[in-house]
């Protein structure tokens, strides 16, 4: 979305810059102040460069608070270098003297001030610079620049470049903690929930009915160990990282009651299975090769045995 103004702020100074939204919106004038404008999980950095690039006019609530932004810096340095200087308007709201540096930057606009130009009468000026955006200065005060001023160029220009380096990469690592306890919160869930499964597959086979729950102890089982290879997949991420110290609670407790779990049935059912069928072959009972296939349908629902496919294509013939 293009917007008539950008508003840049100090947080400090927010009710100033809520009240100039304020007499902005009354004037019908949109305007972009990033409280609402970034959307979360954004990579702000770039919705504000390509914000000011959109914007018609740069509005700067000038302020001590302001010019000890770090945030508020990087902003003024890339309005300067994108932004003719009649779109630039430095609004001080307070006698504190501008930084020799921004003094230096901002010379050439147009500077406005709160007890020149109440809040309610900025929108006239606003005005002025979106009628006529492609103007210079606009009747506004010069400073007279000394030859060895032109110095502080680079100088201005690397401390610019070093605060937005800093500020990208404090806001890249926010971002990377925030994604990294997500997926320790993904990563408990798994555990806990594979826990739920396991116990519940330990109640099935203590009651009464164990024999009918087989299947059903088996499904759990398995449900837990598939989390438990999710939550491997998410620590997995994380393992060389400086995050990792998030995913210290281990999973190979649960993976060592699930496989012994697995491991017992599968031999239980498997010797089953074929007690069942000596016993076939001497009876040729069709209600015993019934019993035969469900032990084997068991034995092999929990992982392969080549005896038992034997034995299951036999019965099938």
């Amino acid at each position: 979305m293009q917007y008539d103004v950008f508003i840049s702020y100090s947080r400090r100074d927010t009710k100033t810059a809520e009240a100039i939204c304020e007499a902005l919106s009354k004037a019908g004038i949109s305007f972009f102040i990033d409280k609402e404008g970034i959307a979360g999980g954004a990579n702000f950095p770039e919705v504000l460069a390509r914000t000011i690039d959109s914007a018609t006019v740069f509005l700067l609530v000038a302020s001590e608070n302001a010019y000890k932004s770090k945030f508020t810096k990087a902003e003024i340095l890339y309005a300067f270098n994108h932004k003719r200087s009649g779109c630039i308007l430095p609004y001080l709201i307070d006698d504190c003297p501008m930084p020799s540096d921004l003094e230096f930057l901002l010379g050439n606009v147009n500077w406005l001030y709160s007890k020149n130009c109440p809040v309610s009468e900025l929108p006239v000026e606003v005005r002025k610079a979106l009628d006529n955006p492609d103007s210079g200065t606009i009747a506004g005060r010069k400073v007279r620049k000394k030859w060895y001023l032109w110095l502080l160029v680079p100088i201005v220009l690397a401390a610019a470049a070093g605060v937005a380096k800093v500020v990208i990469e404090d806001h890249n690592r926010k971002i990377a903690r925030e994604a990294a306890l997500q997926d320790r919160q993904r990563y408990e869930r798994c555990l806990d929930a594979a826990d739920s499964l396991i116990q519940e597959a330990g109640r099935m086979s203590r009651a009464d009915n164990s024999i009918e729950t087989t299947a059903a102890q088996i499904a759990a089982l398995k449900s837990a160990a598939s989390l438990l290879e999710r939550s491997d997949s998410i620590r997995a991420a994380y393992i060389h990282g400086e995050h990792i110290g998030l995913f210290s609670r281990s999973n190979s407790e649960l993976n060592k009651q699930i496989n012994e779990k697995l491991d017992s049935m599968h031999l239980a059912w498997t010797e089953y299975a074929l007690d069942s069928w000596d016993l076939y072959k001497v009876t040729h009972s069709a209600s015993e090769a019934g019993n035969t296939l469900d032990c084997i349908a068991h034995a092999l629902a929990i992982k392969p045995n080549a005896q038992l496919e034997s034995i299951k294509n036999k019965l099938a013939e």
